[in-house]
């Protein structure tokens, strides 16, 4: 707790999304929150001005593999690539490369681990799963994130749904009346 204050690192895996991503950032600005954003490189590629607008804003950049498979399915030469192509576009876009990486599904091992962190990517995955795929529900997003939320969690929400910029701002309304600071994953 720095400065007193409990923190909270939301996180959004599978965007950029051309419209909801930025959405959030709108709700994120107005409770002077922070997030980081897993991207999948195939979207970043497609929709670069919105991930430079996501790391313009102060929010970080980290990695989501290129196509987003289930890496535990791959040989490492593919695993190697799904991190190395998205890394190289993420670096080509925002002009550094992430240091965070969370594998799809939340899918690893330690060979995975391993190859990540030869690329100076920290495996993260998440203490809150909000579900927010699964239920597509604002209340019920919420409701976990009260039940479980602590001081230090990662709470993992998907950019790629209405339904979650909907939840956002009833989550981001939550933390701050309960004094979370929301900071990235490297201000953890």
């Amino acid at each position: 707790m720095e400065n007193g204050k409990k923190r909270v690192a939301l996180t959004f895996d599978d965007g950029p999304h051309p419209e909801n991503t930025q959405k959030i950032i709108k709700l994120l600005e107005k409770y002077d929150a922070k997030a980081t954003f897993f991207q999948i490189g195939k979207l970043v590629d497609t929709n670069p001005a919105i991930t430079l607008e996501v790391f313009a804003k102060g929010h970080e950049i980290a990695s989501h593999t290129w196509n987003h498979p289930d890496l535990i399915t791959l040989n490492e030469k593919e695993v190697e690539e799904e991190i190395s192509t998205t890394q190289s576009v993420i670096k080509t876009v925002i002009g550094e490369l992430p240091t965070h990486f969370r594998p799809p599904y939340g899918n690893t091992n330690e060979s995975i681990k391993e190859i990540a962190r030869g690329y100076g990517e920290k495996e993260v995955l998440w203490t809150v799963d909000t579900l927010d795929w699964k239920s597509r529900d604002p209340e019920a997003i919420l409701k976990i994130v009260t039940e479980e939320v602590r001081d230090n969690s990662i709470i993992l929400m998907h950019d790629i749904h209405s339904t979650t910029v909907e939840a956002v701002e009833l989550v981001l309304k939550y933390l701050h009346d309960e004094g979370y600071e929301m900071v990235t994953l490297r201000d953890l």
